[in-house]
């Protein structure tokens, strides 16, 4: 479905990604592991358009969206949550849904896109039960929630997280872990960006990890948890540490 090509990133002078090549197959959740500054980022921006200096190509679904604007990669089928999770706070919630589906708009009816919100508000109920609250007033948790509703609003094919469970509480965490696997479930792939090693390897098919800007390993998921010289070489902590 995805697929990166010798992918090399710049902001202004520095060299931030290094001759990436990945993909991300029809059904996949993969994880991109790595330390802050590897550069996990910045790729996903640069899937969705966001970064203009570099060279390699990007392709989806067998189209070279290389050079697309990002505004027709997200009409291509891709969804971005961006880390920070970045809702519009003095919007409502139902009205931050519904400037997910954008892109949509003129091209459905009002009905499908009351659909989709049911179909949000299945997945995450505590929106349905704030879906009149201003945004700003929504725990981490909840806005997080929040930001992947708004991206699922587009209908993706190809669905990024960036971090989706930075800053919150275990439970919280549990919860939406579970929505992710689902959305899998469901049809939607996944590239998953991740601090926290063990919750993505657990859901995930497969993973790259990232160092300095470069791809420095890719295997399957349980071949890296069940690898304890791995997870020490490049996740910089033991098997039972990843684990608790």
């Amino acid at each position: 479905m995805l697929r990166l090509k010798s992918i090399n990133a710049y902001y202004g002078q520095v060299h931030v990604l290094k001759n990436v090549s990945l993909h991300v197959s029809t059904g996949e959740i993969v994880a991109l592991l790595g330390a802050n500054g590897a550069g996990k980022t910045t790729l996903l921006n640069l899937i969705c358009g966001l970064i203009k200096k570099m060279d390699g190509e990007v392709f989806f679904e067998k189209q070279d969206i290389t050079r697309l604007t990002p505004h027709r990669i997200v009409r291509c089928g891709i969804s971005h949550v961006p880390e920070g999770r970045q809702v519009f706070n003095p919007l409502t919630v139902i009205d931050n849904l519904k400037l997910g589906a954008y892109q949509r708009l003129g091209r459905i009816s009002k009905k499908s896109i009351e659909q989709d919100l049911e179909t949000i508000f299945s997945l995450f109920p505590a929106l349905f039960e704030r879906r009149h609250m201003p945004a700003g007033n929504l725990s981490g948790g909840e806005a997080q929630m929040l930001a992947i509703g708004r991206a699922l609003m587009a209908s993706p094919k190809l669905l990024l997280l960036d971090e989706p469970s930075m800053g919150l509480a275990p439970k919280v965490v549990n919860e939406i872990m579970q929505v992710i696997a689902e959305l899998r479930q469901r049809g939607t792939t996944i590239l998953l960006v991740e601090q926290n090693a063990m919750r993505a390897l657990r859901i995930a098919d497969r993973a790259y990890v990232m160092e300095t800007g470069k791809i420095v390993l890719q295997e399957k998921a349980a071949t890296i948890l069940g690898n304890q010289e791995i997870v020490r070489a490049y996740l910089g902590k033991s098997k039972k540490e990843i684990w608790e």
